[in-house]
């Protein structure tokens, strides 16, 4: 294995856990020898599912009480990263939330994201990301010269999603900090074109 940790940006619905995240899952598995996620909402209702997919700890802020995922979870995570707790790696899916978590958090803790990403692998001590240009004529590999927190965004339908048989994962909670300005956004609907994404006040 690669990495101690890695952690997955987790992303569910009253349906159950989004398959960009069990993607990412098997990803994860294949690279670090700990597996765990970190989302908002209801950790309890997703751990059996995760755990299926290998996940040890499900990390999350709880209900996010009509408020933004990004700032709540990225403000969490970063907590957690100064305080040396942190994983050595966080992919987040190509999705609405899963980009605000990706750049709140490449603020918050100053380190860049790589974007983009259709394949993860080892090289040396770090990860390399592969990414389409030319149309998808050519990959490039892209990775981080430092040492410190590594953010992926990857693009669905990378890695298939396969279960593992995991029993379920155990649920912790992370606080949120402080969150400025930002904690006044209030969700007022969701759109089913995800790109779109929510509608505030």
């Amino acid at each position: 294995m690669g990495f101690s940790k890695i952690w997955v940006h987790g992303e569910a619905t009253e349906a159950g856990v989004a398959t960009i995240t069990l993607e990412l899952l098997a990803k994860a598995r294949e690279l670090a020898d700990v597996v765990e996620v970190v989302m908002a909402g209801d950790g309890d209702a997703v751990a059996s599912e995760l755990g299926d997919h290998g996940v040890i700890t499900v990390h999350t802020i709880g209900a996010l009480e009509g408020g933004l995922v990004g700032p709540r979870l990225a403000s969490a995570i970063a907590e957690t990263v100064t305080a040396g707790e942190g994983p050595d790696v966080l992919l987040c899916g190509t999705t609405y939330d899963g980009r605000d978590v990706a750049g709140r958090l490449s603020v918050k803790v100053d380190v860049p994201v790589i974007t983009n990403v259709v394949d993860l692998a080892v090289e040396g001590n770090r990860l390399i990301g592969q990414e389409p240009v030319f149309g998808g004529s050519k990959d490039v590999s892209t990775g981080f010269t430092s040492d410190g927190l590594a953010i992926f965004l990857v693009r669905p339908k990378s890695f298939p999603a396969e279960p593992v048989g995991g029993p379920t994962a155990s649920v912790a909670s992370m606080q949120v900090g402080d969150l400025g300005t930002t904690g006044g956004a209030v969700v007022q609907e969701r759109f089913v074109e995800e790109s779109t994404g929510p509608r505030l006040d």
